[in-house]
């Protein structure tokens, strides 16, 4: 069963995927399959024939906006379940942010996602919301550095393919 639905699919505005696919490295089978004048959806169709989600689940991830790729992690990720006290942490600090987004929640998701690390789903996730370009990536004394951006579907990549591997 695959984590993207027609509702994300939808939030894919592009014309084609060329843009996207220059974000991240496909795998070689993909690769080999993904032609840059398709349109999200088809190439999410040709990888999922393919028997290739977590290419289809990548590219799904690079190619939403910002919001809408948090949102859909949150989703996936609420999905597999929070088991501690600090999961369901990233949860509701993730929730807080997409409802009302602040410096302080994105600082906090930084906090928790150190927290609880990146071998799981929700330390991905909250990196997704430190990450999300609203604010500075180092220290407050230093100069402001935003991360690159591609960053917020490399982090909810991760998220969606570690919660597949959780369940």
């Amino acid at each position: 069963m695959t984590r993207i639905n027609e509702q994300v699919l939808g939030q894919l505005k592009q014309a084609s995927i060329a843009t996207i696919i220059s974000r991240y490295q496909a795998s070689e089978e993909a690769s080999k399959l993904l032609e840059p004048t398709l349109t999200p959806r088809q190439a999410v169709s040709v990888l999922l024939k393919a028997d290739l989600e977590r290419d289809a689940i990548q590219l799904v991830a690079h190619g939403l906006a910002v919001m809408n790729a948090i949102r859909w992690g949150l989703q996936v990720v609420k999905a597999s379940g929070g088991e501690t006290d600090d999961e369901l942490k990233v949860l509701s600090c993730v929730e807080g942010w997409l409802q009302s987004p602040s410096e302080t929640l994105r600082i906090r998701a930084q906090q928790l996602a150190e927290r609880v690390g990146l071998d799981n789903a929700f330390g991905w996730l909250a990196y997704s919301v430190f990450w999300s370009g609203t604010g500075s990536i180092v220290a407050p004394e230093l100069p402001v550095v935003l991360p690159p951006e591609n960053m917020v579907g490399h982090a909810i990549n991760a998220a969606i393919l570690l919660s597949m591997i959780d369940q």
